[in-house]
């Protein structure tokens, strides 16, 4: 018993885990609203979870045996040989026999559930308690999938196939090759795993014995594996009359032989199907192959795309990256405003991290490079295109600042390259959308402002890459700008004038000898001047290693191999969706 409830435990676990898959599946269509077909898979994923739920709800029940097949191919004969019951299931030459679902259990309650379910205006429920093949199995009867009745049937038909966990679909075999019953159960045997699935040639006596095992069951065998995307587990011939209690034979319809397989369609149900725990198992590999075969479709429907989306998204990636150079070409065409609002950056870099007396005069001067209306550009958050600009007002004349910080703060320069990358998207756009209207997508998308590039996004994302690398190369530049050695080297001769200045002054005061006031003049000049000159070395240092146009180059390059690694700027609805359906073509999570 333990054993039982632990593969029962460990079942309905794997159970919620592919209804996760499958809802994350939905969420996945869901979000690509754009591509056509994801609508219908979206549909088939809801009501995959449907069939989840209802697998779930009745994980514990008796396994349901379904015979499911057109007017005349017996399989109410078949259901009353199975039962050892002549009447059970109503059956005969007026078509359709049955009417009715009908359920065969060994206790009534047995079937609530289906009663529930299908509803009891349309279920008969015949209980049999003393049949031991009963013990664990549901047997249906479901009425023709071809009567004249067929509007009322199918809905009933669907409501039982959707509670079942084994079908048995019956065929005539004086013409099993039904077009119409194959095409019908195609979409409901895509449900069930092929353990699940059995296929059965009725009215086998009235054939001829040789021709049925060497011609005709060989030839359905081909038939149904081709028709059907799941092979079922047995194919079985077999002459249901021949096994009732009364077969009632007339003269003209005796069987031309004695021979079927009868008796393993009878030790599958009452041996195999009738286990404890052999439901647990079954419904487990049903969960299983309604999983997969939402898996499959989608994939199948996406990789039919696969070819299109691929040139379309390659394509639009290529445009992006010619549309980003081009925009960055038109901003680097400012580069001397550029190149004195990085300038201040950096001296304000090395402000934070020199120390000594060059480090105060370092950070005096990025003072001095950003005081007036340069402060306020810099104390304003954004654009960094702002930032730089602002930071240059300073180092102009008053109007000319003024000027260029009015034009930072509209984002003049920023916008110009903006308006370069909406150009030359919207010149490649139509053929890109062509595409992708080919490959499933919505017919909108070919209004040019689906193209990327047309939404203030946009500016904020080149914006965005452009502070990155800008922090980049400023950190780099100014940590070998910063070096323990590199500061030691240029305080070090401040430090030593201050040194030997305070030197003379200590030991003359504790010698009680007065000195002039020229000698702290002299050595507060010489201190100031070796300040400037080591500061002014500084400078040339800073010159040769990143002087303004060489930094701002190195800022662009950076720029450029950001872009050119494939990073994308504008992640609009389509460039989105678009590289999400290739992604399931190619079967990615």
């Amino acid at each position: 018993m333990m054993d039982l409830q632990t593969a029962r435990l460990s079942a309905l676990a794997e159970l919620s885990t592919l209804k996760v898959d499958i809802r994350e599946m939905a969420d996945a269509l869901g979000a690509v609203s754009l591509w056509r077909p994801a609508k219908g898979l979206e549909i088939a994923c809801q009501e995959g979870l449907i069939l989840m739920d209802q697998l779930t709800e009745r994980f514990d029940r008796k396994l349901v045996v379904t015979l499911v097949g057109p007017s005349g191919s017996g399989k109410s004969t078949l259901l009353n040989a199975l039962a050892r019951d002549d009447h059970l299931s109503p059956s005969g030459r007026n078509r359709p026999t049955t009417h009715e679902v009908v359920v065969f259990c060994k206790q009534e309650t047995d079937a609530d559930d289906l009663v529930e379910g299908i509803g009891p205006a349309h279920i008969q429920v015949r209980a049999a308690s003393s049949v031991d093949a009963l013990d664990h199995v549901i047997l249906i009867d479901t009425p023709d999938t071809d009567s004249t009745r067929q509007d009322l049937h199918i809905p009933l038909i669907q409501r039982t196939i959707s509670l079942s966990d084994v079908l048995i679909c019956v065929f005539d075999g004086e013409n099993p090759k039904r077009r119409d019953h194959t095409d019908f159960m195609t979409p409901y045997i895509r449900r069930f795993s092929g353990k699940n699935l059995v296929v059965v040639v009725n009215k086998c006596d009235r054939l001829d014995q040789t021709e049925l095992r060497e011609v005709i069951m060989p030839e359905f065998s081909r038939y149904i594996k081709d028709a059907w995307p799941v092979a079922p587990s047995a194919i079985l011939w077999v002459s249901a009359r021949s096994h009732l209690n009364n077969p009632g034979w007339s003269e003209n319809t005796r069987p031309r032989h004695g021979q079927d397989q009868f008796d393993a369609l009878h030790r599958l149900i009452a041996e195999t199907f009738n286990q404890s725990g052999f439901s647990v198992d079954r419904r487990l590999e049903n969960a299983r192959e309604i999983k997969t075969y939402l898996s499959h479709a989608l994939k199948t429907a996406a990789g039919k795309e696969e070819a299109r989306l691929q040139t379309a998204v390659e394509q639009l990636a290529d445009a992006e990256s010619k549309a980003l150079s081009q925009a960055v070409m038109v901003f680097q065409e400012d580069e001397d405003k550029v190149a004195s609002g990085v300038n201040v950056r950096l001296y304000q870099y090395l402000a934070q991290r020199w120390v000594g007396p060059v480090g105060w005069l370092v950070a005096v001067w990025a003072r001095i490079l950003v005081f007036g209306t340069g402060v306020m550009a810099l104390l304003r958050f954004g654009n960094p295109f702002s930032q730089v600009a602002g930071a240059i007002s300073t180092v102009k004349h008053f109007g000319k600042s003024r000027k260029d910080l009015d034009a930072a703060d509209h984002g003049t320069g920023a916008g110009l390259a903006l308006s370069a990358y909406d150009a030359a998207m919207v010149r490649v756009w139509p053929d890109i959308a062509e595409k992708l209207v080919s490959a499933g997508f919505s017919p909108r998308i070919r209004d040019d402002r689906q193209a990327p590039g047309s939404s203030a996004v946009l500016g904020l994302e080149i914006s965005r890459m452009w502070n990155e690398a800008l922090d980049r190369e400023l950190s780099r530049v100014g940590q070998s700008l910063s070096k323990g050695w590199l500061q030691l080297v240029f305080n070090l001769p401040v430090v030593g004038v201050m040194g030997y200045a305070g030197w003379l002054t200590a030991v003359n005061f504790f010698s009680n000898t007065i000195l002039p006031g020229d000698f702290f003049v002299h050595a507060i000049w010489t201190i100031v001047l070796v300040l400037l000159l080591s500061f002014f070395l500084l400078q040339v240092v800073i010159r040769l290693v990143a002087g303004k146009k060489r930094l701002v180059e190195k800022v662009f390059f950076r720029l450029r191999e950001t872009l050119s690694a494939g990073a994308s700027v504008m992640e609009n609805p389509v460039w989105q969706q678009a590289r999400q359906v290739l992604a399931m073509a190619k079967g990615a999570d």
